[in-house]
């Protein structure tokens, strides 16, 4: 156990989780991992450095629950009851498994007894190491499917009685798991890679097969896949060169930066169109000319741009709502004038139209008149003694007032205001009626924009259209006061056309760089950037995809360093070294030798590591690379045999052991040995066997009778519709005399209590041929065992010579009393087809009481006439 423990915590101190998580599967699954196994742990290595991994596998690392637990010094844990199976294949419920708590306890069931059924469960429970086989539900119920299995087990610790519940897929509890268990699996012998046959403790081939068998295994796919991920550069050759293109491609590596590398294949349409305008300059015969002619377009575009601005002052949103504010204020004014004017006129009765415009200037004509001709030099109005009127020509008279209301009103600020407003939206309105709004697009000028940007020439002819148009509306609104009804512009060339200046004037700068040999090899270095970045834009998630293959390779290189076999090599050495010694050599030769392969010897090899002495207990063989040519299967589980009781001697393990069906491919002499040897271990522990073989169950019953250890017997046996269900007591062949005459007795009183028909039907002819069947046999078995006094036993390896002395003989009276009840018998069994003429009833009830009768009585007849041979027999010895 001390070697289970050390292995558990260098697990949780030196191995990564995935490692903890193969080492769990390696105990679990007897250190062989399936396909399966290897796909998790694969997906697992790659998750722990963040690569994906499909399926979502998490790990479960090896812990101190997948162990058998340790129990406290002197304690042990014994089994009582097996009880309450539900959901396990189809064994029937509130079946009780009942142990001795010492000696053996037997279990026999043939096939499809649910033998197999118990002994799963007994081995997740008891956290044995064979866990390949699940327990399931019944697999003929698609309702069960999802039902999970469970038991009870009553159990004995340390003198005290409590019980545990185990459920598949859950924990198992502590106790349980003190309970060894032998099966198929706990051979430790393996060909090592020196050729030599190794034994192995529990626990040690686990360290071993990880670092010689999962770590390469994984090895190989990991360099498998890194082998398959392409990071082949020569696809792109083409971008090599003195560039920032090609030396990213040079150092293309896991490193590179992708977004580096998306944004220098990203070229705006201005470095789109500069590569043609530098294929242009460079290859051009008099690039200075061609410079003057963009030079001379740029400036016809700039002055296009600024006529477009001027024409845009008169008609610009700007421009609107300066009119609109102009025209709502001469409302405004003359909505004031008007009302001043209604004023005026409600002090008295005037003409209609006094205080309107038409007035305003008769008065004003009045008043020039009266300044500068009639009364020069005075003020107006003159209303001096004698002045006349410059209107009517009327001496004043009360008409002076009035003339001088009239000059108060005129001087008033709302009459003045009007007047201003008017004017000025009149100025305004004349300048716009007089503003150039053309921009002078001839023939010349739309076929230039035309070929440089086919969308501007036509923006600028609809937005030249746009401006008159909107004009004229201005216009409009100032007499409509409709000023939403103004006309919209259309989208403003200006700016754009201002681009096309600069561009032609970038032009006009590369030819003539062009025509200088030393900036002409400037432009070229400059437009072959430009080419290498326009052919990696043709190809950038290529690149990147390959980028990422690097990367992804890379990371599949780090999970070497996870695969390295020498660290858990050498701490398999160091763990086998210290579990080697002396006593489990003398442990392994004593099993050996017990079990009938003592010529198998065990020795301890020396070698040295590092400067220290090293063991290994290898098997004295001749070596091969194949062990089934050296051990034949029996051979390899008599060692199995043999390493389990040796371990469980140095372990000083008293606890109760469960062997199911340890006898499988041995020969009949080796099952005796095992039979002796397990009833030989029950004087100092509880023993469970299950086994399906008649033959081993004699010998077992054969050593029990020679030890005289307390023993039970139980046989399963499938009833109804469902298996495993118990029956206390040798299977019917195994059973002597007085046991089945004691079942045939019990089978006459439920006849008798039918009550038995007069005229039986089919079951009950059924049932009492059945009835009579058995008994034929049981009389044969009188033969065996009082006749012949056991002298021969059919399963026995032996005759018992000495039985001999209490044979008495066989008188003619009891010869035909046996005879009589044997041929009794085969008339009512349907062994035999009878003619159909001779075809007789079945007895009845009494008839089978008074046949059981005569059998007893002829046994007892027998065992008297031998009392005075066994009483010669026993004062003879």
């Amino acid at each position: 156990m001390a070697l289970l423990e050390e292995i558990l915590k260098w697990t949780e101190n030196k191995l990564t989780l995935w490692q903890r998580d193969a080492a769990r599967r390696l105990f679990e699954q007897d250190d062989q991992l399936s396909e399966d196994d290897y796909v998790q742990l694969y997906a697992l290595l790659k998750e722990a450095y963040g690569l994906p991994s499909p399926g979502n596998v998490t790990s479960i690392p090896l812990d101190s629950t997948h162990l058998p637990a340790v129990l406290k010094p002197g304690q042990t844990v014994v089994l009582k009851t097996m009880r309450n199976l539900k959901h396990v294949n189809r064994i029937a419920s509130k079946q009780p498994l009942k142990f001795l708590p010492t000696g053996v306890t037997v279990i026999y069931g043939g096939n499809g007894s649910g033998k197999s059924g118990y002994g799963r469960v007994m081995k997740q429970a008891c956290r044995a190491r064979d866990q390949v086989d699940n327990v399931h539900p019944d697999a003929t119920d698609a309702a069960s499917q999802d039902l999970i299995p469970e038991a009870t087990f009553d159990i004995e610790v340390g003198g005290a009685t409590k019980s545990v519940t185990w459920k598949s897929g859950n924990l198992s509890p502590d106790e349980l798991s003190t309970i060894a268990v032998f099966d198929s699996r706990c051979a430790r012998v393996f060909l090592t890679a020196e050729q030599t046959i190794a034994y192995m403790p529990n626990g040690l081939a686990v360290v071993e097969n990880l670092a010689h068998e999962v770590l390469p295994g994984l090895s190989r796919r990991l360099e498998e896949e890194i082998e398959g991920v392409n990071v082949d550069h020569q696809p792109f050759a083409h971008l090599s060169g003195d560039t920032e293109v090609g030396r990213l491609l040079g150092d293309l590596s896991k490193k590179s930066d992708p977004a580096t590398v998306k944004l220098l294949a990203k070229l705006s349409e201005q470095e789109t169109r500069h590569i043609s305008e530098l294929e242009q300059a460079l290859s051009e015969a008099d690039p200075k000319a061609k410079a003057e002619e963009f030079r001379l377009s740029a400036g016809r575009l700039k002055e296009l741009a600024n006529r477009i601005e001027a024409a845009l002052t008169w008609v610009s949103p700007e421009a609107v709502a300066r009119l609109n504010s102009l025209n709502d204020a001469r409302q405004a004014a003359a909505k004031a004038e008007q009302l001043a004017a209604e004023a005026f006129r409600s002090d008295e009765d005037l003409l209609p139209g006094n205080g309107e415009p038409a007035w305003k200037l008769l008065f004003k004509a009045a008043r020039t008149f009266s300044t500068e001709a009639a009364y020069s030099g005075h003020e107006f109005p003159h209303t001096e003694t004698g002045a006349v009127c410059p209107l009517c020509q009327q001496t004043l008279r009360d008409g002076a007032e009035r003339l001088e209301r009239f000059e108060t009103y005129i001087q008033k600020d709302a009459a003045k205001s009007a007047t201003l407003k008017r004017q000025l939206v009149q100025n305004a309105k004349v300048s716009i009626e007089r503003a150039t709004v053309s921009l002078g697009l001839d023939a010349s000028l739309t076929a230039e924009l035309a070929i440089l940007d086919e969308t501007v020439g036509e923006t600028t002819r609809a937005f030249e259209s746009a401006i008159k148009v909107r004009q004229t509306s201005m216009l409009d609104a100032i007499e409509t006061h409709s000023w939403n009804d103004v006309a919209a512009l259309s989208e403003n060339p200006r700016q754009r056309l201002r681009d096309l200046a600069a561009r032609q004037f970038k032009s006009a700068r590369a030819f003539e760089r062009a025509s200088d040999e030393q900036k002409k090899a400037k432009l070229q270095t400059e437009l072959d950037e430009l080419r290498a970045r326009q052919l990696l834009s043709k190809c950038v998630e290529a690149v990147l995809e390959l980028v990422e293959r690097m990367k992804f390779k890379h990371k599949l290189e780090s999970c070497r360093k996870d695969l390295k076999t020498r660290p858990i090599s050498d701490k398999s050495k160091e763990f086998a070294s210290n579990a080697v010694t002396t006593a489990l050599k003398s442990a392994l030769n004593s099993e050996f030798k017990t079990l009938g392969i003592g010529h198998i010897r065990t020795r301890l090899k020396e070698r040295i590591h590092k400067g220290k002495m090293k063991y290994q207990l290898v098997l004295d063989l001749p070596t091969t690379n194949k062990l089934e040519e050296i051990l034949s299967e029996g051979e390899q589980r008599a060692i199995a045999i043999g390493s389990f009781l040796a371990e469980l001697r140095l372990a000083n393990h008293l606890g109760g052991i469960v062997f199911d069906d340890p006898v499988s491919s041995l020969d009949h002499w080796s099952r005796q040995r095992v039979a002796k040897r397990l009833v030989d271990e029950a004087v100092r522990r509880q023993v469970i066997v299950l086994t399906h073989d008649t033959v081993f169950l004699r010998q077992l019953m054969d050593a029990i009778d020679v030890s005289g250890i307390p023993s039970s017997m139980l046989c399963l046996e499938w009833q109804g519709n469902h298996s495993g269900n118990v029956i206390e007591g040798l299977p019917w062949e195994h059973q002597k005399c007085k046991e089945r005459i004691k079942f045939h007795e019990q089978a006459q009183k439920d006849f008798a209590a039918i009550p038995w028909p007069a005229y039986p039907g089919k079951t009950e002819c059924e049932a009492m041929r059945h009835e009579y069947s058995r008994l034929r046999a049981t009389i044969e078995r009188v033969v065996e065992e009082f006749v012949l006094n056991g002298v021969v036993e059919r399963f026995s390896d032996w005759i018992q010579v000495g039985r001999l002395k209490e044979v008495v003989g066989f008188n003619t009276t009891e010869h035909s009393e046996l005879s009589r009840l044997h041929k009794r018998c085969h008339r009512v069994v349907d062994a035999h087809d009878p003619a159909s003429n001779m075809i007789s009833p079945v007895p009845t009830a009494t008839e089978l009481e008074a046949d059981l009768a005569a059998l007893n009585k002829l046994i007892a007849d027998i065992k008297r006439r031998r009392k005075p041979a066994k009483t010669t027999a026993t004062s003879g010895k």
